[in-house]
């Protein structure tokens, strides 16, 4: 059995190549995330937080260095091979939810299947994880403009966890809420931990980073201390 951590990035750095010189977004970044953590990553703005999100997310890939997930180089991953394990491995959930308008709520969660499988939900997979957080039947009908924005986080996460990834990447999920709502959002996600998800934070508030087992800082496009 291998004994490699769920992600691993090995002196990865992401360089913009500007007029001006180059600017290092990630500057020799190496960390380990295991599975089954709840890792907090704060840092001020202009930190590398949504750089090493995108890392993470395989929405891009480090311009040197290394980014390892289930122990795979992501760099020599196909373009094909890279939308399987976004799709199949990664659920993603953003501050400003992202659902589909024109969809009701439960539609935006089925959707992911529908792009899996080529067809409509047949087994209740929908259903179940916009139960889990909260969200009934009558509520799953309606529009995203038709909820509040607890509501549409609680339906973003459930499209995030309908394809069962191992890995939750969140940026900044209770940034568009009052404390209350996201104090409930935050319980979803402590759950979701207990139930042996990977989960990654990306906040600016140092309560929700108290959630995570581990707070990752970044200044400068480095990990603080490294």
């Amino acid at each position: 059995m291998s004994t490699s951590p769920l992600i691993r990035l090995e002196d990865v750095s992401k360089i913009y190549h500007l007029e001006s010189g180059d600017v290092y977004a990630l500057d020799h970044v190496s960390l380990d995330i295991e599975e089954n953590e709840f890792v907090a990553i704060m840092g001020p703005s202009g930190s590398g937080k949504s750089t090493l999100m995108n890392q993470l997310g395989i929405l891009d890939v480090p311009t040197t260095g290394v980014l390892s997930i289930e122990g795979r180089d992501v760099a020599s991953m196909t373009n094909l091979e890279r939308t399987h394990m976004r799709r199949d491995v990664i659920g993603y959930i953003f501050q400003k939810f992202y659902l589909i308008p024109l969809l009701s709520a439960y539609e935006n969660v089925e959707y992911p299947l529908i792009l899996k499988y080529k067809k409509r939900d047949t087994t209740g997979r929908a259903r179940e994880y916009l139960n889990a957080v909260g969200i009934d039947e009558a509520m799953s009908a309606h529009r995203p403009s038709q909820l509040s924005g607890g509501q549409q986080q609680r339906v973003a996460i459930a499209r995030a966890l309908v394809n069962e990834p191992k890995i939750l990447l969140c940026d900044e999920p209770t940034g568009n809420l009052d404390s209350k709502t996201g104090r409930q959002i935050m319980d979803i996600l402590v759950h979701l931990h207990e139930t042996g998800k990977t989960i990654i934070l990306v906040t600016h508030d140092p309560k929700v980073a108290d959630y995570a087992h581990r707070t990752i800082q970044l200044e400068d496009g480095r990990v603080a201390g490294s």
